[in-house]
């Protein structure tokens, strides 16, 4: 491994990143590495087409899951590996502890690791038959009422099929990695994260039978409104948002790039959902 993009969340206090980074860099220095910042800075990623220009061969993210999530959108297509360096709350996807940084790069050199692959959605919001946007997600992408309190009136369909027309607050597509954040606040079910599936969550459906569905992981999903509404969002992994409209449409997929997580010793993930939501009280 040559080029290492380090995507550096910076609302963390310096004085918790910068023993980290003074690491990584002692070790890139050593080992004829080049290690290229990306950190975001008045809500911008600077550094991001660099380290796209120069090729990298490793993402290494300092944060919270929040900055894999970030990390997994801007590099998902490079089909590179993602470490996390966990400086945020107990998190699913951080795999290594501050202290743990020089061990981690000592086991990256040597090959000692081995990368879980995460399903990642791919999503297009399409006006008039052209693609507006286009962006990847590891957790989730959501139509959302916005900022407004009142209830948009939405209808998705699966493979070509209309489902459900209803009012109510939006609508959740997620991995079996973003089952346990947004959707498992709406109602939705826990998908062990290696299960091939996509989960459809219904958000404060104005009705008693939408219920969450899980769906197969080459299903095709379309959302569109069927009112107008204000300033209504799509938002990907609750971090990049788009502005929708009536007669817009959101199409929703796999996406062809997976997540490559790093990992270096096999983890239950039961066990991960058992300290994340019980706290001290899990055993």
């Amino acid at each position: 491994m040559k080029n290492i993009a380090l995507v550096i969340n910076r609302l963390i206090p310096r004085s918790r990143i910068e023993p980290v980074v003074d690491q990584i860099a002692a070790r890139c220095a050593g080992c004829d590495m080049t290690a290229v910042y990306v950190e975001n800075e008045s809500g911008e990623w600077k550094g991001l087409a660099e380290a796209r220009r120069l090729g990298i061969d490793l993402v290494i993210t300092l944060g919270g899951d929040g900055t894999v999530l970030a990390g997994s959108r801007m590099f998902a297509d490079l089909g590179v590996p993602i470490m996390g360096v966990r400086l945020g709350r107990l998190g699913f996807l951080s795999e290594v502890e501050p202290a743990g940084v020089a061990a981690a790069l000592e086991d990256l050199a040597n090959g000692r690791f081995f990368t879980e692959n995460r399903l990642m959605l791919e999503s297009r919001l399409l006006r008039h038959g052209e693609i507006l946007h286009r962006g990847f997600c590891l957790n989730d992408v959501v139509l959302s009422r916005g900022a407004t309190l009142r209830a948009i009136e939405l209808e998705f369909e699966i493979d070509g099929e209309p489902v459900a027309r209803y009012a109510g607050d939006g609508l959740i597509v997620s991995t079996p990695t973003g089952s346990t954040a947004y959707s498992l606040s709406a109602g939705g079910p826990i998908l062990a994260p290696d299960l091939g599936a996509v989960l459809v969550t219904p958000l404060c459906p104005h009705s008693l039978w939408i219920r969450p569905l899980v769906v197969g992981p080459e299903s095709r999903i379309r959302v569109y409104l069927t009112r107008p509404a204000v300033k209504p969002e799509v938002v990907l992994d609750g971090q990049e948002s788009w502005t929708i409209r009536e007669g817009d449409v959101l199409q929703v997929r796999r996406s062809e790039y997976p997540c490559r997580l790093v990992r270096f010793e096999p983890k239950s993930c039961y066990q991960l959902v058992r300290r994340k939501f019980q706290g001290e009280n899990a055993r």
